[in-house]
């Protein structure tokens, strides 16, 4: 995206906490991502900023829960723009104050003020580097633990005996912090029942 790292931490964002919401008081803003994450950050923004623009490839039945899409609705300061990507960031200096975006498959590009955007694409996981270690991963680039790799695994556990993944990169996980600090409080079980293994032919 033209234009992304000359506005990262001060007008795009990752996530939509206090603090982001009072930069919205009164502004046009506007939100990427057809997620349930998405939903939620798009509702809560709404009850500060003058009006949401959310900006998604696909029909938000495809990707969303319903009851989100019925709040969405039931905003009248949040618009849905389907079928769409961005094409560019416009601004002075690290202030954002246009987007410009276009249908997909068309080269024609549509305007859109605003001051500050929201981006709940997801991510790719910085693994690539995993490869040569033998530790599998999915599809998508997420690491496979626990069961998904042996019945044998302890949770959290990659196909590497004693080398885990906890938080984001974790294949199967909600990608949020709350869960990410689930699994780093988790690990620490499994790691000692790991270390417990490597002593028992010791005791034998």
């Amino acid at each position: 995206m033209e234009g992304l790292e000359r506005f990262e931490g001060t007008s795009v964002h990752y996530w939509a906490s206090p603090i982001e919401a009072r930069l919205c008081a009164g502004q046009g803003v506007t939100l990427v991502g057809g997620g349930n994450s998405a939903g939620q950050a798009a509702v809560f923004l709404a009850g500060h900023a003058q009006r949401v623009t959310i900006l998604v490839r696909r029909p938000l039945a495809e990707t969303m829960s319903r009851y989100l899409i019925e709040r969405i609705s039931s905003r009248p300061n949040i618009d849905v723009i389907e079928g769409v990507e961005i094409a560019g960031l416009d601004g002075q200096g690290h202030s954002l104050n246009a987007i410009s975006w276009r249908r997909n498959g068309s080269a024609q590009e549509n305007r859109l003020r605003t001051s500050q955007l929201f981006l709940f694409i997801g991510a790719d996981p910085n693994t690539d580097w995993l490869a040569a270690t033998g530790v599998k991963l999915n599809s998508r680039g997420f690491v496979l633990t626990g069961g998904e790799v042996a019945a044998d695994r302890l949770p959290l556990e990659s196909s590497r005996s004693g080398i885990f993944a906890v938080g984001d990169v974790r294949s199967g996980s909600v990608k949020r912090v709350a869960a990410a600090a689930g699994d780093g409080a988790q690990v620490v079980a499994s790691i000692h029942a790991f270390l417990a293994r490597q002593k028992e032919p010791e005791n034998a």
